[in-house]
């Protein structure tokens, strides 16, 4: 799982950085991309930190 999440972590600062630095409409994608990956972060830091639900 750290694998992946580290995956996610450094294309969302690439998609962050070429997003930033591209001009007109090629900037939608990877701040698209961005968004997603910080997204998938935030909901799995949010995952973890709650205990996990009784039956």
């Amino acid at each position: 799982m750290s694998i992946f999440l580290s995956v996610v972590a450094v294309v969302t600062v690439l998609a962050v950085l070429q997003g930033l630095t591209a001009e007109g409409s090629n900037k939608a994608l990877p701040l698209i991309v961005a968004a997603l990956g910080a997204a998938s972060l935030v909901m799995w830091t949010i995952g973890v930190r709650n205990k996990p639900r009784e039956k």
